[in-house]
């Protein structure tokens, strides 16, 4: 099934919530539908996006929310440049695990204006076509995240912390924004997903 333009979808919430997971559940699913299909996240697996990740597992290493989002919008700008946009001209759904509205909530957590962030990333970054955002009370996704992972949380991972980055999340509105309860069991999440992801497919012109 070929479509006459991209569609992008992101997933978002905090850590443990399940973004990966129904990510790479709806990736599945569009493909057996036989829709052409590029699984992505961010920060990405590029020279930036990999110092990010090494910062994260470090505790931020000291540095500044300012320097942070300045990684990030370099991550993003790469990202967008090598793998979204091509991906998108090529007529494929684009699946995001994490996008700026990460950015947004969670730099946007330590005293960074979230809108502001929104404004710097837009200018160059595509808006989704639908973001779905998992909800889960920070205990519940550290719990998932300790089961995993049992090493001593970072400071991404602090409940205090995330209970702001939370509460930014639930603060997002719009059409195109779809919010899930993530305590319900996964196949339920992944069916209204699918759902909200077909409406979004049959409103496009297809070939």
């Amino acid at each position: 099934m070929r479509l006459r333009e991209g569609v992008l979808l992101a997933f978002e919430g905090i850590d443990g919530a399940g973004k990966t997971t129904q990510a790479r559940r709806l990736e599945a699913s569009l493909r057996e539908t036989g829709y052409p299909v590029l699984y992505t996240r961010e920060p990405t697996g590029g020279p930036t996006g990999r110092r990010i990740r090494a910062l994260i597992a470090a505790g931020r290493g000291g540095l500044r929310p300012e320097e942070e989002l300045d990684l990030f919008v370099r991550d993003r700008q790469e990202h967008v440049a090598a793998v979204i946009r091509p991906a998108l001209e090529r007529h494929e759904v684009v699946l995001l695990d994490r996008y700026y509205f990460s950015t947004m909530a969670y730099q946007g957590a330590l005293g960074l204006d979230p809108e502001a962030i929104r404004r710097l990333n837009e200018a160059f970054a595509p808006r989704p076509h639908l973001t779905f955002v998992l909800d889960l009370p920070p205990g519940d996704g550290l719990d998932r995240i300790r089961g995993s992972r049992p090493a001593a949380p970072d400071t991404f991972e602090r409940e205090e912390y995330l209970e702001r980055v939370r509460a930014l999340f639930a603060n997002l509105r719009g059409p195109d924004i779809l919010h899930l309860d993530a305590t319900r069991p996964a196949d339920a999440v992944a069916a209204r997903i699918r759902t909200a992801a077909d409406a979004v497919l049959r409103s496009l012109p297809v070939s």
